[in-house]
């Protein structure tokens, strides 16, 4: 698992960007695994959050949230999901990205 930045791995047949994928902010690890409450999801994503917003002061990072609509999009678990989003959409120098564009952010910042 790749931690908070994106990274080029080399290939024989050429270069691969690895955007990144977590198991700590995975709902299906978390809900349907290891069995933890739905606001166990919040809790880690944002302490995780906090993290990795300090360590962005000096260079960005990157926060994966590993969502699935019908695991954090039941009833008893989409507020944890809504509360998480709205922390984290409130630092008004946080962009929201998927993964192609991470990719691209990634490369344009990297000469491609």
């Amino acid at each position: 698992m790749l931690d908070d930045q994106p990274v080029t791995l080399k290939t024989r047949t050429g270069p691969i960007v690895n955007v990144l994928y977590t198991q700590e902010c995975n709902d299906v690890a978390m809900m349907l695994i290891q069995h933890h409450p739905a606001r166990e999801y919040y809790q880690r994503a944002s302490d995780q959050f906090a993290q990795i917003y300090e360590d962005s002061e000096d260079q960005a990072r990157v926060m994966a949230l590993v969502v699935h609509p019908y695991i954090m999009g039941a009833p008893h678990r989409a507020r944890y999901f809504r509360d998480i989003m709205r922390e984290i959409a409130a630092k008004d120098d946080v962009a929201f990205m998927t993964g192609a564009q991470i990719c691209d952010w990634y490369r344009d910042a990297n000469g491609g």
